[in-house]
């Protein structure tokens, strides 16, 4: 998925979000506030830290191996062995 299909993706939900609020609007006002809609571009993995540009540097690669291992030894159960 390229840069602008995801941009017209996100046009395409905030869109969809102001119509819904538009039609809830009077339940809006009986709350306490309008609640700011989730950014959904945001959660998209293409724009996500690393992602495509990353660089395969060898401190990169090594920081990656040792945040993975990190994850490994959280994960095993210590206590069943």
């Amino acid at each position: 998925m390229s840069l602008k299909e995801t941009l017209k993706k996100a046009k395409k939900i905030e869109q969809a979000l102001e119509r819904q609020n538009d039609s809830d609007n009077s339940l809006s006002q009986q709350t306490l506030g309008v609640v700011k809609p989730r950014n959904y571009l945001a959660l998209d993995p293409l724009l996500r830290k690393g992602g495509i540009h990353e660089k395969e540097d060898i401190d990169i690669v090594r920081k990656k191996r040792r945040r993975e291992t990190k994850q490994q030894l959280r994960q095993t159960d210590w206590f069943s062995e």
